[in-house]
């Protein structure tokens, strides 16, 4: 580790202010939008099938 302050700072700076956050919600919001998706798609197809009366 640099003994330097500024470069302890810096250092500091860059590691807590990054995008990092941004693409981990990113990330967490299309997951969440995929198991929304599969969901939706799941009921729409049961409810489909009953009504063509291939479930029971």
């Amino acid at each position: 580790m640099p003994q330097d302050p500024g470069s302890i700072f810096g250092g500091l700076l860059n590691v807590c202010v990054s995008d990092e956050h941004i693409r981990e919600r990113r990330l967490m919001t299309e997951g969440v939008l995929c198991v929304a998706l599969g969901l939706a798609t799941s009921f729409v197809t049961t409810y489909v099938l009953s009504a063509a009366g291939f479930l029971l």
